[in-house]
């Protein structure tokens, strides 16, 4: 069977027109493919596309300059979005420092000290407990922190204090460590976000799993979540609800939890560079309602609502420079 035959950059950009894509410049959108890639932008542009009968990518009413403008968009949003998302993990590893360390420095270590004895056995923890300890050994094996080399610091010469703990946890381990603590330990930590302890972990893991996508250089516009994270009664009117009355899982809901969380931790946060992401991909869009759609906002309208303060209008967004003339 005869493979895929090998295009030319201009055939490639052919092939994009021949599906319905508009192509208003040419010449751009042949240098787009030559430093981005066929596949990428192709990737991008699928949920603009619809699938015929026979299984052929169409598209309807779709410009280059829209898939062009969601790669962009993507690509920035990440970066914003990893900013942001690193100010909540510091915050809120600090409060956890400060909830346990009012016990003692290393009151951390016995687990059976602060985690939820109610909800999990002595043996389920003794062995949570062993394997933390020698996941944090090997860290400081590694670390090259003054501190963390310093005995002074140090239990046995092996284990650090609560407050130079949490400096080598992962947001993965953060999340852990809240689903094994007690009720009374997970209100004190809600109570500094003005949230439930039950509000409070699903965003967490939800922040995680866009972090590590954000790490990781995937797609995070397109973003689907696995599990819905406890939603805000104020949310919902501006959020996608399907026919099933399921609120979305997409983008939107992580910017709505971002903005409350932020909101706590500083209230003065500036969300330009996140606002400057989203426009782009709304404002610049054939179809600004579907834009806003694709990631989970009820309507355009609904993203405004939720980040209601422009950037600075002359200050063009830097992106706009790869807009088709």
């Amino acid at each position: 069977m005869e493979g895929p035959k090998p295009l030319s950059f201009e055939e490639q950009v052919d092939l994009f027109a021949s599906r319905g894509v508009k192509i208003k410049n040419k010449a751009l959108a042949i240098k787009s493919i030559e430093d981005i890639g066929y596949y990428k932008l192709k990737a991008f542009s699928l949920p603009l596309s619809r699938v015929d009968v026979n299984k052929e990518r169409l598209y309807n009413n779709i410009e280059f300059q829209d898939i062009l403008n969601r790669f962009y968009s993507d690509k920035d949003l990440r970066i914003s979005l990893l900013h942001c998302i690193e100010d909540i993990e510091v915050s809120i590893k600090t409060k956890i420092a400060y909830i346990l360390g009012q016990k003692g420095a290393y009151y951390y270590l016995k687990f059976g000290n602060w985690c939820n004895r109610d909800k999990y056995c002595k043996y389920y923890l003794e062995d949570k407990e062993k394997s933390f300890k020698q996941k944090i050994y090997n860290r400081m094996q590694r670390s090259s922190s003054i501190e963390l080399k310093d005995k002074k610091n140090l239990k046995n010469n092996k284990y650090p204090t609560i407050w130079l703990l949490v400096e080598i946890l992962t947001f993965g381990d953060v999340t852990e460590l809240l689903d094994l603590m007690s009720n009374n330990n997970l209100k004190t930590l809600a109570d500094y976000y003005n949230c439930k302890p039950e509000q409070l972990k699903s965003w967490l893991k939800s922040l995680k799993f866009i972090r590590n996508n954000c790490a990781h250089n995937a797609t995070v516009i397109d973003i689907q979540l696995t599990t819905t994270p406890v939603s805000l009664s104020e949310w919902k009117p501006i959020l996608f609800i399907n026919q099933k009355e399921e609120i979305t899982r997409r983008l939107a809901i992580i910017l709505c939890i971002i903005k409350e969380m932020m909101t706590s931790i500083n209230p003065n946060y500036n969300y330009g560079k996140i606002y400057g992401a989203i426009n782009l991909l709304i404002d610049n869009s054939s179809n600004k309602d579907q834009a806003a759609n694709l990631i989970g906002f009820k309507n355009s309208e609904s993203f405004y609502n939720l980040f209601p303060k422009k950037p600075n209008p002359q200050r063009k967004y830097r992106r706009q420079r790869h807009k088709q003339s």
